[in-house]
């Protein structure tokens, strides 16, 4: 049976991220739902959430589960033109923001969770997916005109409600604490994170926050392997640059530069290399 929570309502919202709030039971996916709403004029800042996705998708396309109820589905749109340290940042404010908000969040019960971050886009916490991000970019020319940054979290969603694929790689944050943890109260502080954030890396460009994210990160320091359109090649995760890419140091001495679309296994001590998509809840 799904433990439920008493959700408050979301606090006032902040200047300019929250501005309108659009909330429904159900859609295909929210950052559809939110390209859908910048054509119709919504104005900078607007926020969609849903109860359930249909059609929940991650990076390149891969599906997301997505269960009524117990998650957190949320896209944020911002409209531009942007500078490119600002659209190379967004994935990374994203993350810092979630992980903000989970620790801020779920510290009210007690000891806080804070996930760990993976590249390019999942949040982790005791080794299992808790989270997972995608941000969608439109251009108008040569400009960045619009961004949609979709996160999506785990929240109340027991172990025993998961599809059988996923038990072993994805977690929730009532699973970690043992308890069910409010939505409202982390979807307003998830938007106050991202907005605080956003400010400043529209002010200071981002190299503030690859530094952040950094020092979450989990791929970092850690041999990689990187799937080519020659075959897999493995290296060392050195850094993230400030154009956002992953450096990794291969044994010959040679570097690749990774963009957040490209396909990169952990490799583990014991030389086992998990899927980069299978088994995973959220977006991937």
């Amino acid at each position: 049976m799904r433990s439920r929570v008493n959700e408050t309502a979301i606090s006032p919202t902040p200047r300019r991220i929250g501005v309108r709030l659009d909330r429904h039971p159900v859609v295909e996916s929210t950052n559809r739902s939110a390209f859908d709403a910048a054509a119709a004029g919504a104005p900078d800042g607007t926020v969609i959430t849903a109860d359930a996705l249909r059609a929940g998708r991650g990076r390149q396309g891969r599906a997301w589960a997505s269960p009524p109820g117990c998650n957190l589905y949320v896209s944020i749109l911002l409209r531009g033109p942007f500078s490119r340290p600002v659209v190379t940042g967004l994935p990374f404010l994203a993350a810092i923001a979630a992980r903000d908000a989970i620790r801020d969040v779920t510290a009210q019960h007690g000891a806080g969770l804070t996930p760990q971050l993976k590249w390019p886009n999942d949040l982790i916490i005791n080794a299992r997916k808790a989270g997972g991000l995608l941000v969608e970019a439109r251009s108008a020319g040569v400009d960045t005109a619009l961004a949609v940054v979709g996160i999506g979290l785990n929240v109340n969603w027991p172990a025993a409600e998961m599809p059988d694929e996923l038990k072993e790689t994805a977690t929730s944050l009532e699973q970690e604490l043992g308890r069910p943890v409010d939505r409202d109260g982390l979807l307003a502080a998830l938007l106050q994170r991202f907005e605080t954030g956003y400010v400043r890396l529209q002010n200071e460009e981002n190299g503030w926050l690859i530094d952040d994210w950094s020092r979450s990160c989990l791929t970092l320091g850690r041999t990689v392997s990187v799937e080519t359109s020659s075959g897999p090649l493995t290296g060392l995760a050195e850094a993230v640059e400030p154009g956002g890419h992953l450096r990794v140091r291969h044994a010959d001495g040679t570097i690749s530069r990774l963009s957040i679309d490209a396909t990169l296994r952990l490799r583990s001590v014991t030389g086992h290399s998990p899927s980069p998509g299978a088994g995973h809840a959220l977006r991937d």
